[in-house]
């Protein structure tokens, strides 16, 4: 599959409507809690720390809870693609970022990871509960498909729910991963960097460098 330019986005967010995973409930983020609050600040200072003019935001599964503050600090400057697991999540996202759709700060849509990734590049990907709910095999591709189209000099942001010390036959049936198996999944999709961003009780969040 080639590469996309960073400067192109290969799809039209109406083209992207397809029937999508529901969210993970134990991913979730409460908006003012201190859990939320200290991930939306560290999600804003990776971003003063690697975007610049022209460069694109990917979320890959919109949460406008934490990204909002970065989308107020740079959409002037920068562009964003906020994509949605479902219907419901789409719309919503759209209600809430319709005048920005419109001036050409913001492209939203919704996307099936468990199907497809987004043919285009970007400068920062956020990745918020968004490889949870795929498979172990699909977690992996997803992960080579961020690396593959994050930009040099870019950065991702990952966050999971954790394992937290339960039995192993529970845990593989829930689907959880410990944080090391989630930092082995990323060095071998190929990420020379994978830093601890923060953590929250069962939650953690990773940077991610090419």
């Amino acid at each position: 599959m080639a590469e996309a330019k960073p400067d192109a986005l290969p799809f039209a967010a109406d083209a992207l409507h397809t029937t999508a995973l529901a969210a993970s409930p134990g991913a979730a983020l409460i908006e003012g809690e201190a859990g939320y609050y200290g991930l939306s600040r560290a999600v804003l200072e990776i971003g003063r720390s690697c975007l610049t003019p022209g460069a694109r935001v990917v979320d890959l599964r919109c949460d406008l809870r934490v990204v909002m503050p970065l989308i107020e600090e740079h959409e002037d400057l920068c562009r964003f693609t906020l994509l949605s697991p479902d219907e419901e999540s789409y719309l919503q996202c759209f209600d809430r970022m319709r005048t920005r759709v419109r001036l050409g700060f913001v492209d939203t849509a919704q996307i099936d990871l468990a199907e497809r990734f987004p043919e285009v590049s970007a400068r920062l990907f956020l990745a918020l509960g968004a490889l949870g709910d795929l498979s172990e095999g699909r977690r992996a591709e997803v992960a080579r498909s961020m690396h593959r189209r994050l930009e040099r000099g870019g950065t991702g942001v990952i966050m999971e729910t954790v394992e937290d010390g339960i039995a192993l036959g529970q845990r593989r049936k829930r689907g959880l991963w410990s944080a090391a198996e989630w930092e082995s999944l990323f060095k071998h999709a190929g990420f020379s960097s994978v830093q601890r961003l923060w953590t929250d009780g069962g939650r953690m969040a990773w940077s991610v460098r090419k």
